[in-house]
């Protein structure tokens, strides 16, 4: 009854992805995945290539979207089945390393409805984080119960699913070092191996990626710990776009922070839940603690535990220009986990600390029903699926005349600026470029131009106003 509750509650949550239509890379990886044969299938599982080595949660998902006639519903509801698998597997771990029902319990479902899953369920292009979560959790899990073969298998399809799947293996040693000291060594060994052969299987495509300004490696000491300082207030609940306001978290918060919070009333009102629901977390620890002193060592070693693994599952993303609340899927296991034990310590006990452990649930729940409609505009991802879905209403509505054409011109219209979208800028991104096409018009040699690149239209081209997909309703 929990989980047919609790996951339940997560789509209720999350229901606007249900209807989140594809956009960006979704193109690119529709494109690549429409085949006819066994061999192009095989094929997915080549690590020559010039972008990303992710076949599973990119190829492989794409390709069963393929065959669901690319209804979008059946394309997130396969995703959500995949991420509750993960949801399941990790109360089975809790429970297994714990010993306890309840706090298992509290872990998943404060997991399960974080606001930081917008990122991981709506884009499908994101779902490779779902896939590397989802099989993470059932290969360690198989782990810990002795099923060797099967743990092996599901770390090989996180491998296949992201890369940052190798830090599975740092992950292991150091369980092994301080917390399963009865595993024999030799256990981990498939694991090293496993990590050092997609280590270098990973190198060839990595180079192409990391050759791009946002992802190129950066050894500053001073980026490092600067990202690593975001994620970490990310997953404790400050919202994504909080540090594009705050440069430097002990700089003053400049002017336009607090026009944000005057034109924007919902974000001024998570920012208060967010204090008031940390400054309750600071008082009963310090009202448990006076009391309970003996727990603190015990508090001190589960902390710091946390905070190494959710530093070890950051890994090489510490390194990019480019941060993104996505990336949190696993590390965020981490951060949860150290929240629920306060509040399930808490709630055991009677009197007042169950009333600071109920209103620290409370303040939880509300303060991440708060967070996923901000995030929901934040993330853009909502934006983004309407300016495809007006494209599909477009050109299904003209599509009879756009094939007879060599061209698509999106044309901007000049006298109207709109600096956040760049008109035809705009849908070059939203539309991945050339890669529309092969959705919207499979089959077809056509090319689509657009207007900010090339201000002259050239022959037998078929003009679309930019303005007729952005600004649809």
């Amino acid at each position: 009854m929990f989980f047919i509750f609790l996951f339940a509650f997560t789509i209720f949550l999350f229901r606007n992805a249900f209807t989140t239509y594809f956009f960006n890379d979704d193109f690119f990886f529709l494109k690549i995945t429409r085949i006819n044969s066994f061999g192009q299938f095989i094929n997915f599982f080549s690590p020559i290539r010039q972008y990303s080595f992710k076949p599973v949660s990119t190829e492989v998902f794409y390709f069963f979207i393929h065959l669901f006639n690319e209804n979008i519903f059946i394309a997130h509801l396969l995703g959500f089945l995949i991420y509750f698998v993960g949801i399941y597997y990790l109360y089975k771990i809790i429970f297994l390393l714990s010993k306890n029902k309840f706090l298992a319990f509290l872990t998943t479902g404060f997991y399960a409805i974080n606001f930081t899953h917008v990122f991981q369920l709506y884009y499908l292009g994101t779902f490779q984080e779902v896939f590397l979560f989802t099989f993470l959790a059932i290969c360690f899990y198989k782990f810990l119960v002795g099923k060797n073969i099967q743990a092996i298998m599901f770390f090989v399809l996180a491998l296949l699913s992201k890369e940052t799947a190798i830090l599975f293996v740092p992950f292991l040693v150091l369980f092994n070092l301080f917390f399963n000291k009865k595993t024999k060594w030799k256990k981990l060994f498939p694991y090293l191996v496993l990590g050092i052969i997609f280590t270098l299987i990973y190198q060839y495509s990595l180079k192409y990626v990391t050759a791009l300004d946002n992802y190129k490696i950066s050894l500053n000491p001073k980026l490092v710990l600067n990202n690593f300082l975001w994620y970490f207030l990310w997953s404790l609940g400050f919202p994504n776009f909080t540090s594009d306001y705050l440069t430097s978290i002990f700089s003053f918060p400049p002017p336009h922070f607090w026009k944000l919070l005057k034109n924007f009333p919902e974000v001024k009102i998570y920012y208060q839940l967010l204090i008031g629901y940390y400054s309750l977390l600071i008082i009963s620890l310090i009202y448990f603690f006076v009391k309970k002193r003996g727990q603190l060592k015990k508090f001190i070693y589960l902390f710091i535990s946390s905070f190494v693994c959710f530093f070890i599952f950051l890994g090489p993303i510490l390194f990019f220009l480019h941060r993104w609340m996505v990336r949190l899927s696993v590390p965020l296991v981490f951060i949860v986990f150290s929240l629920s034990y306060i509040i399930f310590q808490l709630l055991k006990l009677r009197k007042f600390y169950r009333v600071l452990g109920i209103g620290l649930t409370f303040f939880y729940l509300l303060v991440n029903i708060l967070a996923i409609p901000i995030h929901e505009s934040s993330s853009t991802f909502l934006l983004e699926s309407r300016l495809s879905s007006n494209a599909l209403r477009y050109f299904t509505l003209h599509k009879n005349e756009i094939v007879k054409y060599k061209y698509i011109y999106f044309k901007d219209q000049e006298d109207i600026k709109l600096d956040a979208w760049g008109q035809s800028k705009k849908l070059k991104v939203t539309l991945s470029d050339q890669n529309f096409i092969d959705h919207y018009f499979p089959g077809s040699n056509l090319q689509a131009i657009y207007g900010f690149e090339n201000k002259k239209i050239p022959k037998d081209s078929y003009i679309i106003n930019s303005l007729d997909i952005l600004l649809h309703n």
